[in-house]
């Protein structure tokens, strides 16, 4: 998960209009809030249950993107108290709290909780146990998550290639701007990009300030 700065406040009846739609898209890069994959495959799902937040039903802030995979491997009862509530990374920065890894080794993506909330919320914890669901078909009977950490996996060797152009490499610029390009808010899957940096005390300096 990637925090989200929401720009856009579109004017709508109903949330399933299309400026509704376009909006979104803006505002998370046509990338899946949950398993950060950009995609045009997606829907308009309400972080808090229009179920249970009526009035929420049709609140732009309370709309997200998100991939058609996630949204049906996502349990239903996820944020209808403060029990099941999860990071809002609209207002949170998910990885201030929790870091993600592949373990390419174990074909498995490591989540880990690296602070609790202040306040003692259970979100963080929540919010692990989805991403478990979600990468690692933890509680689910979906296998789409073979597939996703197939994705990752692709991407993220793809990505080390070229951190180790750079490193390697005498045209410095050139090979900045491909791994900047990477790190980008609009990248798929960019929290596991971000680590790999931050893992690693020289790559973290030298990108200190694009992370």
């Amino acid at each position: 998960m990637v925090k989200i700065d929401r720009k856009e406040n579109p004017t709508f009846t109903h949330y399933s209009d299309e400026n509704v739609k376009d909006a979104l898209k803006l505002d998370f890069f046509k990338r899946c809030y949950l398993c950060e994959e950009v995609t045009r495959h997606y829907e308009v799902e309400h972080f808090y249950p229009q179920k249970y937040y009526e009035y929420l039903k049709h609140k732009y802030k309370n709309l997200f993107y998100v991939c058609q995979k996630c949204n049906k491997i996502k349990p239903k009862n996820i944020n209808i108290d403060s029990n099941s509530e999860i990071i809002n990374c609209c207002e949170i920065e998910p990885n201030e709290y929790i870091k993600l890894k592949l373990n390419t080794k174990e074909c498995r993506v490591e989540v880990e909780q690296i602070q609790s909330e202040s306040n003692g919320s259970n979100r963080v914890r929540e919010t692990i146990k989805l991403l478990n669901r979600i990468y690692n078909g933890e509680n689910s009977k979906s296998n789409s998550c073979e597939d996703l950490k197939d994705d990752i996996k692709e991407q993220i060797e793809d990505f080390r290639k070229k951190l180790d152009k750079y490193q390697k490499s005498k045209l410095k610029r050139v090979a900045l701007k491909e791994v900047v390009k990477e790190i980008a808010i609009d990248s798929s899957y960019v929290s596991f990009k971000k680590w790999i940096i931050k893992d690693n005390k020289e790559l973290r300096e030298k990108f200190q300030d694009y992370l």
